[in-house]
């Protein structure tokens, strides 16, 4: 404001002063002239103060502009300072004798000190060790004072490193340049200084992945082609070589597709390519190339797009291997699988054909020994016949076992858990075994411990099967002594319980040399034995596949002379609903008869068992009519009709059971229908089900057995 006013009062006297002196001097001379002194003294007063106003105000105004001058200076000295010591690189200013007479904060940190320890010192104070980056003395003249010095010019990236106090070296990069004075001399020398230790660690480290790159790319076994985006190849190596018949020197700029690839793939691999160059790689990629001579082989690739370090495509990384062999050695295994299970497929169909051949000879000698047995017969024909039907029995139990390890073999077998009743089922295997056990002479023990649960959730079939197979061995090679069965809980897992079982015997045991094995198929470890007690060799091996299917182990120890002791272990789930036991109403035959009246159609081609199954269902009150084939069944159901329950033989000639079931349902008829067949594979239960029948009993027919799936369909009449 002040300044303003000045300036003003100035601009003004200035333009008022030539007119009042003009006419203020033109006045006092005619007053001089008239004698007054006075007034001319004025008049030189007033001329001395406006000049000396005037010199006032330029001088105010010279001082305010210095004034600013030395603000802007100083700002721009303070800028500096700032950006001296916010720099993200270390500043160092030396004078003429290499002393540090300033440095950043940067500056220091990279030389391990504090501002105060730093200045002061010399450029190449023997404290910091100055090395190369090799660990060598670094030449005093090549330091980068040095050099600004000898040459008067700026030195540009002088490298090397320093120790720090604590041990730690350190990679220092180093500009320097020089500031003179007047008088043309150095005066400073100014350098900024940047810790290169990371950055060198990791040019160190890319150059050893380089080298390893194109270590790896030289000697591996796989062929590797880097193309660039063009399909140029860049990149060639030994294997590529080996393969195609090319030196890397002959292939290397040209085009791989020209090269190598047969023209009818282009198009194709066009788009693959473009797909690969957008981002995604092809892994597992399958493609026909043709190699020197025209010759074309199979090759599996992967490919991967590579990128430079703006981000921008470098290329397609292609790692290949010929697969040509391994191809045609996949389609001659494809061939041998097709036709392994061709014969798989043979065999199980002849399993099935024999199982339903021997079976139904078999249910007809014990059929028909049941019922001769029920005729007036002295006690020798009873003995021959009670012989002929366990010879039939055993033959039976043969069968079953062979048909068991192949189910087993083809991984066909399955478990079928229900609710049961451990106790009850362990006493009707053992119901079974105990005739055996009289026979002999032998003790025959069974304990549950008080910590098993009476109801499990499991197959009880196959669980009674493996202690039929133990036991029954143990009955058979003990000749006195006993036969211990004992069941214990021995721990639990997230579904239920284990339980461990256990049988020992006194029989004559089995020697180490023989252990091994015991639970291989067809084996029997006692050709003394095998003749005395046949069998197909087949219970133990069935036994620990079971076991394992159930998640359990089984071992055993054994002494000569001293018996064996078996151990398995199975989980079985928690009864998830209650455990009823099913009792069989016994009923005599005069009650049965006029209580049941049920009218039952057997369809049956075999006449041995026709007369058997027709006998005993008679005996048991019911009224039976029979047919050969399923074009009797239709007949018979159209004019003799109705009946309460079908007994379908399966396989029958000129219509089989399955066809005839189908025209019966098809026709909208919903009688039971209870399939009776000799096939007993692993799959044929669920096909007769499926087919449109209601239940299923295998041959030879247990008539009791058969009486309760009978009455199971009979609600109404029980």
């Amino acid at each position: 404001m002040l300044r303003s006013l000045l300036l003003a009062l100035s601009m003004l006297l200035l333009s008022c002063t030539p007119s009042l002196a003009e006419g203020w001097l033109s006045n006092a001379l005619r007053d001089l002239g008239s004698g007054n002194l006075d007034r001319i003294l004025i008049l030189g007063a007033g001329i001395v103060i406006s000049v000396l106003l005037l010199f006032i105000v330029f001088l105010y105004l010279n001082i305010v502009k210095r004034r600013m001058v030395e603000l802007e200076l100083q700002r721009e000295r303070d800028l500096m300072g700032s950006i001296m010591e916010t720099s993200p690189m270390g500043v160092i200013v030396m004078d003429q004798e290499g002393v540090i007479v300033f440095a950043n904060d940067q500056a220091a940190r990279v030389h391990g000190l504090s501002r105060e320890n730093m200045i002061r010192r010399k450029y190449n104070d023997p404290g910091w060790k100055i090395t190369a980056h090799d660990g060598s003395v670094f030449p005093e003249e090549r330091l980068a004072f040095s050099r600004v010095m000898k040459i008067r010019n700026a030195v540009l990236d002088i490298r090397h490193a320093i120790h720090w106090d604590d041990g730690r070296r350190v990679l220092l990069s180093i500009n320097a340049s020089p500031l003179f004075g007047a008088d043309g001399d150095i005066q400073k020398v100014v350098s900024t200084v940047e810790d290169i230790t990371t950055r060198k660690k990791v040019e160190e480290a890319l150059k050893e992945s380089a080298y390893r790159f194109r270590s790896l790319v030289k000697t591996a076994e796989s062929v590797i082609i880097l193309l660039s985006p063009d399909r140029k190849i860049l990149e060639f190596n030994r294997m590529a070589e080996d393969l195609f018949g090319r030196t890397r020197h002959e292939v290397l700029g040209r085009d791989f597709f020209e090269l190598f690839l047969p023209e009818r793939l282009w198009g194709e691999t066009s788009r693959q390519y473009a797909t690969v160059l957008s981002g995604t790689p092809l892994r597992l990629f399958e493609s026909n190339v043709r190699i020197r001579g025209g010759k074309e082989l199979t090759m599996q690739w992967s490919l991967s797009r590579l990128l430079d370090t703006t981000g921008d495509s470098l290329g397609v990384l292609a790692v290949g291997q010929d697969i040509t062999e391994r191809k045609r050695f996949e389609a001659e295994l494809c061939e041998a699988r097709d036709a392994a299970e061709e014969a798989n497929r043979a065999k199980s169909e002849f399993l099935a054909n024999m199982s339903h051949e021997i079976r139904t000879p078999i249910s007809a000698i014990i059929g028909m020994s049941e019922m001769t047995l029920s005729t007036g017969l002295d006690e020798e024909q009873q003995g021959y016949l009670v012989t002929v039907k366990k010879a039939a029995e055993s033959l039976l139990s043969i069968i079953n076992d062979i048909l068991d390890i192949s189910k087993i073999e083809a991984r066909k077998m399955e478990l079928r858990p229900e609710d049961f009743d451990l106790p009850d089922m362990l006493e009707k295997q053992m119901s079974v075994l105990r005739v055996q056990a009289e026979e002999k002479g032998i003790e025959l023990r069974t304990s549950v411990s008080n910590t098993v649960d009476r109801c499990y959730l499991g197959d009880s079939l196959r669980l009674g099967q493996i202690i039929m197979n133990l036991a029954g061995n143990s009955v058979k090679f003990t000749d006195k002594g006993y036969v211990d069965i004992s069941v214990k809980r021995v721990g639990e897992w997230e579904e239920g319980e284990i339980l461990e079982f256990t049988v020992k015997d006194t029989g004559i045991g089995i020697s180490e040399d023989k252990a091994e094995k015991l639970f291989e198929s067809f084996v029997q470890l006692n050709a003394g034995y095998s003749k005395r007690h046949p069998g197909s060799g087949l219970g133990l091996a069935i036994s620990r596949q079971l076991v394992e299917m159930m998640g359990g182990s089984i071992s055993f120890s054994s002494k000569v002379g001293w018996g064996c002791e078996f151990t398995f272990t199975v989980k079985l789930q928690s009864s998830s609903g209650p455990c009823l036991k099913e009792v069989i109403e016994v009923v005599d035959e005069e009650e049965f008869g006029s209580s049941i009246p049920a009218h039952i159609l057997l369809a049956e081609d075999n006449a041995t068992n026709q007369i058997y199954i027709s006998h005993f269902l008679s005996e048991r009150g019911f009224e039976i009519e029979t047919a050969e084939n399923g074009i009797e069944v239709l007949d018979l159901l159209e004019k003799r009709g109705p009946f309460d329950v079908i007994l379908m033989d399966v396989q029958m000639p000129e219509m089989d059971g399955l066809q005839a079931t189908k025209m019966i349902r098809d026709a909208g008829n919903d009688i039971p229908i209870i399939a009776l067949t000799a096939y007993a594979m692993e799959g044929d239960r669920e096909k007769f089900l499926e087919s449109g029948m209601d239940a299923y009993a295998s041959k030879p027919v247990n008539i009791d057995e058969l009486v309760q799936i009978i009455n199971k369909f009979l609600p109404a009449k029980k």
